[in-house]
Order: C-alpha cells, then sequence, then structure tokens
C-alpha cells in the first residue's frame, strides 16, 4: 500500500468514525481544512476519502457549498424494524379495505406494476419510484392519512437507509415483481385476504434477504 493510500485511508476511516459514533450529526457541514489540521495531513487525500464517502451514502456535496453529513445510515436491526413496522401497516391497510369491501381501481395500479416491469434493469431508483406510486395509489383508497403518510416515510426511510441495504433491495426486484403482480391481481379482484398473505410473503422474502444476503 503506497503512502499516499494509508494518509487517505487514515482520513476516511477517521471521518466515517466521527460519522457513525454521532460526534458529527446529520447536516454538519465537513471542512477539509479543519479535518487536514486535526490529522495533520494535506487536503488531497481527505477529498478522495470524501469521495469514498459519499459512495457509501455517508456524506453528500452540495455545489459551491461543501461537504454535510447525510442522513445515519440504519443498521440491520433498524431495517428489520421498519420491514416489521411496514407488514404490520399494510395488513392493517388491506384489512379495512376488506371490511370496507372497496372497490380498487386495478388500471393504475397495473400501470405502475408495468412501470416497474420496464425499470427494474435499471441502476437508478425508477423502479422504487413507481413502487412507492402503486402504494400511494392504493392509500387512496384509506382513509387514515396519517397511517398512509407513515407507511410512504418508512418505505423511503429503506431506501435511502444504506448503500449495503439498496444492493440488496435492488437484486430482490425480481422477486418483488413477482409478488406484485399477484398483488394487482387479487387486489383488483378484491381478495384482500390472498392480498394479506402477498404483503407478508413478499416483505419476509425481503427480510431473508437482507440478512442473508443475495447471491
Amino acid at each position: 500500500m503506497t503512502k499516499r493510500r494509508k494518509i487517505e485511508n487514515l482520513a476516511y476511516s477517521f471521518i466515517k468514525q466521527q460519522i457513525i459514533n454521532q460526534i458529527w450529526l446529520e447536516g454538519m457541514q465537513i471542512k477539509e481544512l479543519v479535518v487536514a489540521e486535526e490529522l495533520g495531513i494535506s487536503r488531497t487525500p481527505i477529498r478522495k476519502a470524501l469521495e469514498r464517502l459519499e459512495k457509501e451514502n455517508l456524506v453528500y456535496f452540495k455545489p459551491n457549498k461543501g461537504v454535510y453529513v447525510n442522513k445515519r445510515p440504519l443498521g440491520l436491526k433498524e431495517q428489520k424494524d421498519r420491514i416489521y413496522f411496514l407488514e404490520v401497516l399494510l395488513q392493517h391497510v388491506l384489512y379495512s379495505l376488506e371490511q370496507g369491501e372497496t372497490k380498487v381501481s386495478e388500471k393504475p395500479i397495473e400501470d405502475y406494476l408495468k412501470a416497474m416491469q420496464a425499470s427494474h434493469s435499471d441502476t437508478n431508483d425508477t423502479f422504487e419510484k413507481s413502487e412507492i406510486e402503486f402504494w400511494k395509489t392504493v392509500l387512496t383508497y384509506h382513509e387514515n392519512d396519517y397511517m398512509n403518510q407513515t407507511i410512504i416515510q418508512t418505505l423511503n426511510s429503506l431506501y435511502e437507509s444504506s448503500v449495503s441495504a439498496t444492493v440488496l433491495l435492488d437484486k430482490s426486484r425480481p422477486i418483488k415483481l413477482t409478488h406484485y403482480a399477484n398483488l394487482v391481481d387479487y387486489i383488483g379482484k378484491g381478495n384482500y385476504t390472498y392480498a394479506r398473505r402477498e404483503v407478508r410473503i413478499l416483505l419476509n422474502q425481503l427480510l431473508i434477504n437482507l440478512i442473508q444476503g443475495v447471491d
């Protein structure tokens, strides 16, 4: 390992620990000069270290303004907790729709399924945006706005949780498509018993993928 790389790793480890240990909190600006003086190194390896940390979603760059601490990435337990939480909320929503004998228009949710199918190989977040719109459409039939907003916020927090989680969720897209195709059919037919089962299977599969990884 070259001396330059060792210095870059030093800066990388120092900044990462400050963030992970919550010494530097979300939204705080990271000043290269301050880090350079703290570690007794030049600013060049610090910039390289920050670029690595940006890829890990720990920091973000604001053009012409600087580098800032990103939202703290969720740990595995926090990711699992959110998936369990999502299951409880979605089960309640589907049960409420069943009790109200609610008829959900199949065409809009089918369109979002097609958008997911078309973007499942993309490296951007088009798939996840279509997935969120799918649930937003279903939730328009559910009257509890606070619960609806919580579901969408929880979904967003999972997608923004960490690079590793995002990679695993990306690899789960083919599995998701199978379950969403079934959900469109069940919800469109008002078969909420099977829709609830489908949600349970889907989220359990995501849990397994997060815990074990996806080959």
